[in-house]
């Protein structure tokens, strides 16, 4: 067996673990992550729930969100941007058996022209309906099979799946027997596995054999449509970046929300530097989530959140049975009580004084205190009261010393014992 199949069955374990636990992220921690944050376009590729919000004048720290959360204090509610993932639209539909534009050819194929648009990962099912006719110089009456054909997609980030309604049930294939004269429904499911480098993808439908034809135009949506039409040099952006989406895309030298933070002068030379002096360190999120980066110092969003970072909530210290923090004995102080003298445990709900205070369902006792913290009154008294008739007397302190030193040689030969019957088996296995 090679030696590193167990090493490459681990690893493999391994990725599939790590991909499961990716794929079981929630749409609102999807929402809510860097890449979904960057720009109004990554936002909606990152889940259909996904919604970003245009609104210049938004407070938002992050603009991408569960579409049902934003509300109409955190953004303008016609300004949450959140396209459909899936938009189907016929641009052509003319009835069978009518006249083309043409005035001279029949229509076999309803609709002849229809728009798809789809976010990657997602589908749409087109229907269309045929009218077969057989060949005028064709003998026989036996039924004939239809085919349906497309352009190809092989190169193209688009799926196709055909189904027809064949003998009265639907069914997922590409062809059919049928009769002259009848009309045929037939499906098309596209679905969209990626985005389409080339742009627009324009697919062609019909019939093995015969000259009717019709168009699928699918349009990927991989973008926001207000990422096609920036603001240069907003006035917003203090006129040194361009809005894109309600947000301000900075110039080089600038940082900032609003592109208000000139870099040079904060003594770095990225945006990005600047917002890493928000954070505890690369891998926590700008200001703890908690506030927004203002050139380089973080502005927490509440009274109670304070730190450098906006890393501590003083509103989160635990809550005693009456709703009171820290049991009304003490200050929370960047999530942990801070108890008044006389006051103990996490929620400072003990009282020193008493014996009160229960752990695993068993009262706490209090701590004895050495008697030279207690006044000299107090030791005395202790002292007055340890009788005489307490102490051992002669002759059990003698009994306990015999006791003491017989317990000390029979442990001594037992660890002797135990040495000896080691080395001889570490001889022995040595030999062999």
């Amino acid at each position: 067996m090679n030696m590193h199949s167990p090493v490459r069955i681990l690893l493999c374990l391994a990725l599939f673990f790590l991909k499961s636990s990716l794929s079981d992220e929630t749409p609102d921690q999807l929402c809510n992550n860097l890449d979904a944050q960057q720009s109004c376009g990554q936002c909606i590729k990152a889940h259909a729930e996904c919604a970003w919000c245009i609104d210049p004048h938004s407070s938002l720290v992050n603009r991408c969100q569960l579409k049902s959360k934003f509300t109409n204090e955190t953004c303008t509610p016609h300004l949450v941007y959140s396209p459909q993932t899936a938009q189907v639209k016929t641009q052509q539909n003319l009835p069978l058996e009518t006249k083309q534009h043409d005035g001279r050819t029949v229509v076999r194929l309803q609709p002849q022209a229809v728009s798809v648009r789809l976010m990657p990962g997602h589908s749409s099912t087109v229907t269309f309906k045929y009218l077969h006719q057989t060949d005028v110089n064709r003998r026989g009456t036996e039924p004939e099979t239809m085919e349906i054909q497309t352009s190809d997609v092989k190169d193209s980030p688009i799926n196709l799946t055909f189904y027809i309604v064949c003998d009265g049930e639907l069914k997922k294939t590409k062809s059919c027997r049928v009769q002259n004269n009848q009309i045929v429904e037939f499906k098309i499911e596209v679905t969209v596995n990626s985005c389409s480098n080339s742009g627009d993808v324009t697919l062609s439908v019909g019939i093995l054999g015969q000259r009717t034809i019709a168009g699928i135009y699918v349009t990927t949506i991989c973008g926001c449509e207000c990422e096609k039409h920036p603001e240069i040099n907003s006035r917003l952006c203090h006129q040194n970046g361009h809005l894109v989406c309600g947000q301000c895309v900075c110039d080089p030298s600038r940082g900032g929300d609003k592109c208000e933070c000139p870099l040079a002068t904060l003594g770095v030379s990225t945006a990005s530097e600047l917002e890493d002096k928000c954070k505890f360190n690369s891998s926590t999120p700008v200001c703890s989530s908690s506030g927004k980066c203002k050139c380089g110092q973080c502005q927490c969003n509440r009274p109670t959140v304070t730190g450098k970072f906006c890393q501590c909530d003083n509103d989160s210290c635990p809550l005693s049975s009456n709703g009171k923090v820290c049991s009304g004995n003490g200050v929370c102080d960047c999530g942990t009580c801070k108890c008044e003298m006389g006051w103990e445990r996490d929620d400072c709900s003990c009282s020193t004084a008493s014996n009160n205070c229960v752990e695993n369902g068993e009262q706490k006792p209090m701590e004895n205190k050495p008697t030279d913290d207690l006044p000299e009154t107090t030791a005395a008294s202790v002292t007055e009261t340890t009788s005489t008739a307490d102490l051992p007397s002669d002759e059990e302190l003698e009994k306990a010393l015999d006791d003491s030193v017989k317990s000390t040689e029979a442990t001594s030969s037992s660890a002797l014992k135990i040495f000896w019957l080691f080395y001889f088996l570490v001889v022995i296995l040595f030999a062999y």
